[in-house]
């Protein structure tokens, strides 16, 4: 959760699920001009029963950390509430802080609708309805549903993306190809399958995975070798879907890296942001308020095909909201570019201090003068042993070199 501390703003209360390193504090709130002194965290009273170490429901709706954090605000309610993930529990918390309406969408987040707006299904039903472009495919609730849906595309010659209804970062999806050697760029791997057996065979022993035990639906849709992922993302309001960026998603198989602004010319963009838009119209008339990343695969024959939607602040918001529009300055679109690794890369080293110094020394620490260098996005992960990072840099090639410096000064020895 540390990329959540870049949205940080004066007088702000920041509810996170650990304290985090103050010097990573110091340096984020060093870049984004936010007086550090003006800062409260507030940790749940309750220990996290979360693997990733994220805040959980359990967390967020023990009474107890609502008083702290009103404690923390001077007994006042707060102005606003911001979620990381529109989960009921922030609803719970909104309102144990005496104001609901300081969370945006809170009628529509407190029956639930964060599911709604995480669901692969319930993003192709929407989206096809609002007339966004989508892969050919459909919404399986049975195993024959499933297996006729992917027998179709199959026997055309075609690859399938299955999904779970409820996944992340490619862990939830696998490629089913005719053809052997298939690469499974968004997935975890490739099954090769080239008739209805095959199809029936896979589904009968993955379909308690595909499904979560029968909980949810799954997702059946072409898969376009070669083609290339981005997002376009907005903050949904009252008056409406409001842009916020683009980005081009780098899979190596799985998510790995973003580049903001993506390399796409004028028509392309214009296609990735007016497809997003009539992602966002459903979400908006249901009551849904808040951050939607509508991510779409372009195709190598230029067709822009939306895939999925999400519902939140993503690895994405903070790329271009902040880095981009408060720390590299307005209009960085015009003659930077940014180009985020989003996971931990192994480096040999202990600590953010000794992170941040090794960069700096090398020279590659961003300079607000220059407009260039390296942005440390979160504090260090000793499981991962690394950081995610930001490089800003005048063109892409610029930026991938010095990305390169960095893995030869951060290798194990």
């Amino acid at each position: 959760m540390d990329h959540f501390i870049w949205f940080a703003r004066d007088h702000d209360v920041l509810v996170l699920p650990a304290i985090p390193e103050e010097s990573f504090l110091t340096y984020v709130t060093g870049h984004t001009g936010v007086d550090r002194r003006t800062l409260t965290v507030v940790v749940p009273p309750t220990a996290s029963s979360s693997a990733s170490g994220m805040l959980t429901p359990e967390q967020l709706t023990d009474p107890r950390l609502a008083a702290e954090v009103l404690a923390a605000l001077g007994g006042r309610p707060p102005a606003e509430v911001v979620p990381l993930w529109p989960d009921v529990s922030v609803a719970v918390l909104a309102e144990r802080l005496g104001d609901p309406a300081a969370l945006a969408g809170h009628a529509f987040i407190g029956q639930r609708g964060g599911a709604v707006v995480s669901s692969k299904a319930v993003f192709r039903a929407a989206a096809a309805g609002a007339g966004a472009p989508l892969s050919p495919g459909a919404v399986c609730a049975d195993a024959r549903a499933a297996e006729d849906a992917i027998t179709a595309l199959i026997e055309q010659g075609h690859s399938v993306m299955v999904k779970l209804e409820y996944g992340a970062g490619g862990a939830g999806n696998e490629v089913l190809s005719p053809v052997a050697g298939m690469r499974p760029v968004g997935a975890r791997r490739t099954v090769q399958v080239t008739d209805r057996a095959g199809v029936r065979a896979y589904l009968a022993a993955h379909w308690d995975w595909l499904t979560d035990g029968g909980a949810h639906l799954v997702v059946a849709e072409r898969y376009f070798n070669d083609s290339r992922a981005y997002y376009a993302e907005f903050r949904i309001e009252d008056g409406g879907a409001v842009f916020g960026g683009i980005g081009e998603l780098m899979h190596a198989p799985r998510y790995l890296n973003e580049v903001t602004p993506p390399e796409l010319d004028a028509e392309l963009q214009a296609e990735l942001i007016e497809g997003g838009r009539k992602v966002c119209a459903p979400l908006h008339a249901m009551g849904y308020r808040g951050w939607l990343s509508a991510d779409a695969v372009i195709t190598p024959d230029r067709q822009v095909l939306f895939t999925e939607w999400n519902g939140r602040i993503t690895s994405s918001t903070h790329s271009y909201h902040v880095l981009g529009e408060v720390v590299v300055g307005p209009g960085y679109t015009k003659d930077r570019v940014l180009l985020t690794n989003v996971w931990p890369r192994g480096w040999a080293t202990p600590s953010f201090d000794a992170m941040r110094a090794a960069v700096a020394g090398a020279g590659l620490a961003y300079d607000p003068a220059t407009r260039t260098g390296v942005l440390i996005v979160s504090g260090y992960d000793g499981t991962r042993q690394g950081a995610t990072y930001c490089t800003v840099a005048p063109d892409l090639d610029e930026a991938w070199e010095v990305n390169q410096r960095l893995g030869e000064l951060f290798a194990p020895a």
